[in-house]
């Protein structure tokens, strides 16, 4: 255990940069400026084509807690993988380059973290002018005796609903005892693309001795076109099958474990290989929906432009309408959104309520209740036909 003489906890932070020079002075700014100056800052170049590198060799001459790691572009795990080796601290936690945090944000995880192996957090979620705030799903407090670790354990991917995280799966919302994660973060594949920080944040739980739960949002994640983890590039079906075989390997046999499983590779399937998922079904997981439907599809994230773009290519079933209640943020990207108040005009046999997360699902459905769409020509993703439809073969057989 490493600490400062003053009896101060030494934090590695930990900064992948690539190509994000417009945002990563404000986020360098947002860590040198802590109130806790007790910090190790890493910033791992990897392989930047803009002027992120000199960004941070300029500020390593400013600040002599700062470290500059040059790499060879390898991607987001190999960066954080490069970083968690070279860090000295009794804590580490990761900031992305193109977001930020609070100024007090490390001093208020050392006095309220109990000591604690983990310290999870909350975040600001950011788009454009549209801010909110994210927390984690289960009550606040020290998880430290048996009981109360095998709940965090069985409610790490759904409390109750798919998709309804217990914590945040973010490795950035997190401070985690460096013996964690550098066990647990130099096992995840470098080809994980999507899906990166589950496979390190799950197996670092199931690890620690103790974990603290607080809903102080301290991080601000700034969504954003291009990031380094949000793009919207194809991700390879190994990327899937590495996720689940490192994933069941640590689960073992426990089988509220690997249900928790099952739903979490439900979820990433769905979000990223639907052209892979080879169901049967026309419009899978939506039972509603047969061929040559005519549907609205409703919600613009990104299982809905993935729902939107499957059916643009196929053809066997019309989208009539696109509806999200933040149309005008998607209009601004260039994407054909209306305001859900248009459905009460259009003509369409199902509509289809495309988010992953089903609590907030049902509260989209109960609304379009209300505005006098019958509840039968209503479908969303639902727990009970996730849990009974068996993962593709090519992800377990992997």
């Amino acid at each position: 255990m490493r600490y400062i003489e003053s009896g101060f906890v030494l934090i590695s932070v930990i900064v992948p940069v690539y190509n994000i020079e417009e945002y990563l002075p404000q986020c360098i700014d947002s860590i040198i400026n802590q109130s806790y100056g007790e910090l190790e800052i890493i910033l791992v170049d990897d392989g930047s084509t803009d002027s992120g590198g000199n960004i941070c060799d300029r500020y390593a001459r400013m600040d002599s807690r700062i470290k500059v790691i040059h790499k060879e572009n390898g991607g987001l795990v190999s960066a954080r993988k490069a970083g968690v080796n070279r860090a000295a601290g009794e804590y580490v936690t990761f900031v992305d380059g193109d977001d930020w945090i609070e100024q007090d944000a490390y001093q208020k995880l050392i006095d309220s973290g109990q000591g604690a192996d983990i310290i999870a957090f909350a975040c600001y979620e950011e788009y454009g002018d549209y801010q909110s705030i994210r927390k984690n799903n289960i009550e606040e407090g020290l998880y430290i005796t048996e009981n109360q670790k095998n709940f965090l354990y069985k409610t790490m991917f759904m409390v109750n609903n798919f998709y309804d995280f217990g914590l945040m799966a973010s490795l950035w919302s997190k401070l985690i005892r460096r013996n964690l994660i550098v066990e647990n973060q130099n096992k995840v594949s470098d080809q994980i693309s999507y899906g990166e920080d589950v496979s390190c944040t799950f197996p670092c739980l199931l690890d620690a001795e103790s974990v603290c739960v607080t809903n102080m949002p301290l991080y601000h994640y700034r969504q954003r076109q291009g990031s380094m983890v949000k793009g919207s590039a194809a991700v390879p079906c190994s990327n899937f099958i590495n996720i689940y075989d490192l994933l069941r390997a640590k689960f073992g046999q426990d089988l509220l474990l690997q249900r928790q499983l099952h739903f979490y590779m439900w979820f990433i399937l769905l979000a990223k290989a639907y052209e892979s998922l080879g169901t049967g079904m026309p419009l899978f997981p939506f039972s509603k929906v047969a061929l040559k439907t005519r549907i609205a599809v409703y919600g613009a994230g990104t299982f809905g432009r993935t729902v939107k773009e499957y059916c643009d290519r196929h053809q066997h079933i019309d989208v009539a309408v696109w509806s999200d209640l933040h149309y005008t943020m998607y209009r601004k990207q260039g994407l054909d959104v209306v305001s859900p108040e248009t459905l009460k005009s259009r003509e369409f046999d199902v509509v289809v309520i495309a988010i992953l997360n089903e609590t907030l699902a049902v509260c989209v459905k109960d609304e379009m209740v209300k505005d006098g769409i019958s509840e039968e020509r209503i479908d969303w993703v639902r727990q009970d036909i996730l849990a009974s439809a068996p993962l593709p073969d090519w992800v377990k057989a992997g």
